[in-house]
């Protein structure tokens, strides 16, 4: 069973955050990849450079980060799908089935890419500390992976 990374937790394995090592441990029980979108490498990016600029990256740079980053992503850590027009026309459908439900799901444009990604890679599970991403997992029909 595939499990779908939001770039949220992947963060937490780069940067340290109060709760990292529930995710760092949740990694190290699987011998998959994580899936995740294209998307991500640009959120990863941004999401660093604004920590650092908050002065919570600790003793490394964002790009010294980011660059970890990529070498796991190089190394076949880190799977990533890419965004395609099919991508682009599941995104529609995710729309459609969580503002169709009572009460709608008002799900963001980029977590209903995410969860597109999702489903278009076949993942099963979701990791995500997004409340909207968690209630249209159920909408759609994701479980969800609490670390």
């Amino acid at each position: 069973m595939s499990v779908y990374w939001d770039t949220s937790c992947l963060l937490k394995l780069y940067c340290r955050e109060p709760d990292s090592d529930r995710y760092l441990h949740q990694i190290g029980k699987s011998a998959e990849p994580l899936i995740t979108s294209s998307l991500t490498q640009s959120e990863i990016y941004f999401a660093l450079l604004q920590k650092q600029t908050r002065s919570e990256t600790g003793q490394k740079s964002a790009q010294e980060i980011f660059s970890e980053y990529m070498d796991d992503l190089n190394r076949g850590l880190i799977f990533q799908v890419p965004i395609g027009m099919a991508l682009l026309q599941k995104t529609r459908e995710v729309a459609d089935r969580c503002f169709g439900v009572e009460p709608p799901v008002f799900l963001r444009t980029l977590d209903g890419i995410h969860l597109a990604t999702a489903m278009e890679a076949g993942c099963t599970r979701l990791v995500t500390t997004d409340q909207r991403m968690k209630s249209a997992a159920c909408v759609l029909g994701i479980s969800l992976l609490a670390p």
